[in-house]
């Protein structure tokens, strides 16, 4: 059964969840007048996304890098994996640049830079330019931290550079996922290392932390590892930093009729790992479909069987943040490649979730899947009947 179309849409937030909502509403042919509510002024080449390059999106042909083969440090020995599918690097920069003129040629869309939202009332949003009476809101506003009823909560906070040396030292031909030969006092910490060529890379100092890191202890981190991992001769191209929430099922309920919440706000970092970006194309593409059948309406991130998993595997960082380099570690020397990665990005079913559960410290993992209750994770809430992004009908991407 459909509906009509909305005539007024409101997008708060011009960011990735934004931009790829956006561009989905014009591919679904969706003719409403969009408004998007931006903060930011410019557009600046400020991030990265990677993933496992899985499926297609609007912004495949924009992938910069990919590494057929990856490497995990455990801090003993180096696990080396090779999959089917390539890891994969996205510029902040020309993800911006191409949704940014798409939207220019689009009539139907306004784009309101450095426009800040006072207040959300209903459907009607004021910012400081004024006030938008829409039929649709999209909320893609930074959301609150809420602590889980399991209290498993992390924040995955980070300092990259995009490097270049005066001599060949890096090998295109794999990325470094996760070095853990690096001093673990304030959490669990990591290096990551993503060459763009024998020369450039992008190189990042990881911390898994219940608090907040000062900046300087995460600069002081990467200045240490790049001291001793790299010659001298090093010039600094640019930076990046940022926290990601590990927060299992962090999705925000929509706050009212017409009101619906997305990126962050609706959950897109998975909670054991941050990565966010394939789940916001997948949920894009959910709720651009629905408003395109004139039912729009709210779309679940995941499923609970993956945030119930995530529950289980952060319990374990928490409890046990000693043990997380040799739990990651048996991940990627027990796990075939493709499984993994088809875990990793979602895209799982159960004989990849077993194969991940079993290369893992059994007896500690069933406890902390008792301690997050494994009955109350499946049982349906009754006010979560919408959709999941995956199950989409619409969606082009099957299930493993």
């Amino acid at each position: 059964m459909t509906g009509d179309q909305p005539r007024e849409i409101a997008v708060l937030g011009g960011g990735l969840a934004g931009l790829s909502l956006v561009l989905q509403l014009l591919d679904h042919g969706v003719k409403a007048r969009i408004t998007v509510v931006e903060p930011r002024h410019t557009y600046t080449d400020d991030r990265t996304w990677c993933f496992w390059d899985t499926e297609d999106h609007p912004f495949r042909h924009l992938i910069a890098d990919r590494w057929p083969t990856w490497r995990v440090h455990d801090g003993t020995r180096a696990h080396r994996c090779t999959g089917t599918c390539a890891y994969a690097r996205l510029s902040a920069g020309d993800v911006y640049a191409h949704a940014l003129a798409r939207i220019a040629r689009a009539p139907n869309v306004h784009l309101w830079r450095g426009t800040r939202v006072q207040r959300l009332d209903g459907r009607r949003v004021q910012t400081d330019a004024g006030t938008l009476a829409a039929d649709l809101v999209y909320d893609g506003r930074p959301p609150r931290l809420p602590e889980t009823a399991s209290g498993t909560r992390l924040l995955q906070q980070f300092v990259g550079r995009r490097i270049r040396s005066d001599r060949d030292v890096f090998d295109t031909s794999a990325c470094e996922l996760m070095d853990f030969r690096l001093p673990q006092r304030h959490g669990i910490a990591f290096l990551y290392v993503l060459p763009h060529s024998p020369r450039e890379a992008l190189v990042e100092a990881t911390v898994f932390a219940a608090t907040r890191l000062p900046a300087g202890r995460l600069d002081g981190l990467l200045d240490d590892a790049l001291a001793q991992r790299l010659p001298s001769g090093v010039e600094t191209l640019g930076s990046e930093r940022g926290a990601i929430p590990m927060v299992p099922n962090l999705g925000e309920r929509a706050s009212g009729p017409g009101v619906i919440p997305i990126g962050t706000r609706a959950g897109a970092p998975r909670g054991s790992t941050g990565y966010a970006f394939l789940p916001i194309q997948r949920h894009s593409r959910a709720l651009a479909a629905r408003a395109a059948r004139g039912t729009p309406g709210p779309v679940r991130m995941r499923g609970r069987i993956t945030d119930w998993l995530d529950r289980v595997f952060l319990a374990r960082l928490i409890a046990r943040p000693d043990a997380a380099p040799d739990d990651f570690g048996r991940l990627f020397a027990g796990v075939p490649a493709d499984r993994l990665v088809r875990f990793l990005m979602e895209r799982g079913g159960p004989l990849d979730h077993l194969a991940v559960m079993t290369a893992l410290p059994t007896g500690a993992f069933l406890r902390h899947a008792a301690a997050v209750s494994l009955p109350r994770a499946l049982r349906p809430h009754p006010r979560q009947r919408a959709p999941v992004a995956d199950a989409d009908p619409d969606s082009p991407v099957p299930r493993s």
